[in-house]
């Protein structure tokens, strides 16, 4: 039996997991393709989209608007990112898609309650010695033309999946999403909303991971993994999604993903 926990039932520790892990994302230089001049960015970041070190995913898909699959291979990289220019040319909706990435494992300690401590918080809690795996992935859509957008789904690891147009995120206006784990819905699951360097905004305390550092813009799925999210500002929004997967082993997994949307303004 597999007991599935969204990241809210989990405590990590700061030092150690977030200097480490971050957070994935994809980062188009257009989302509406008006030019041949597109560059994707691959990176990990904790304050997007700033790029901290280059996610170097095992494969890069591109899903065209026939549904054909173009594996796509990094044209640059530098210690802080990796660099795709994909060629398009029919008109319709692309999935970007970074695939499943092993990553660190790391030690912990798991509680009487279920809860994962790491690090230097390892030594002010008593429990069973564990390891928690992590994972990563990353996506993001890109439009030529009239959209076709379709769902797709890769069914491996976690995905976020819009239930209408990605390339059509409107200020002030409603859009569905659904979360999935290897092909299934994930309910209860919390989606932490971020924009654009809002960092500079306000001061944040705690990180991307802290799950007991609550943020007014996060979301949960309900029973059918499906979640609603309403911009409240334009430009570049990241919706990030992690779940810890405890195996019959007693030893867990964390798999993480990423969306970056273009929030537009009304015309």
């Amino acid at each position: 039996m597999r007991i599935l926990l969204t990241v809210a039932a989990i405590v990590l520790s700061l030092n150690s997991f977030t200097a480490k892990a971050h957070v994935p994302f994809l980062k188009p230089n257009q989302f509406i393709i008006l030019h041949n001049r597109l560059q994707i960015e691959s990176s990990f970041t904790e304050f997007p989209f700033q790029a901290d070190f280059a996610m170097v995913a095992p494969s890069y898909i591109m899903f065209g608007p026939k549904q054909e699959q173009i594996e796509l291979k990094p044209t640059a990289k530098t210690s802080a990112a990796c660099y795709l220019e994909p060629e398009i040319s029919l008109e319709g909706t692309y999935r970007i898609h970074a695939a499943l990435r092993k990553g660190p494992k790391y030690k912990a300690i798991e509680t009487a309650e279920g809860k994962l401590y790491f690090s230097d918080d390892i030594k002010n809690h008593t429990g069973t010695m564990t390891t928690l795996q992590y994972y990563s992935s990353a996506d993001t859509y890109l439009m030529k033309g009239k959209p076709n957008y379709e769902p797709t789904l890769v069914s491996k690891g976690v995905e976020i999946i819009p239930l209408s147009s990605p390339n059509k995120i409107i200020v002030d206006q409603e859009n569905s999403f659904k979360v999935y784990q290897d092909g299934r819905p994930v309910a209860d699951t919390r989606i932490v909303v971020v924009y654009n360097n809002e960092h500079y905004d306000k001061k944040r305390i705690g990180d991307l991971y802290d799950v007991e550092n609550s943020r007014d813009s996060n979301i949960y799925t309900n029973d059918n993994g499906v979640f609603s999210f309403t911009a409240k500002k334009a430009g570049l929004v990241l919706l990030f999604v992690t779940i810890h997967t405890k195996n019959d082993d007693g030893y867990w997994e964390s798999y993480n993903t990423s969306l970056t949307l273009e929030v537009n303004l009304p015309s």
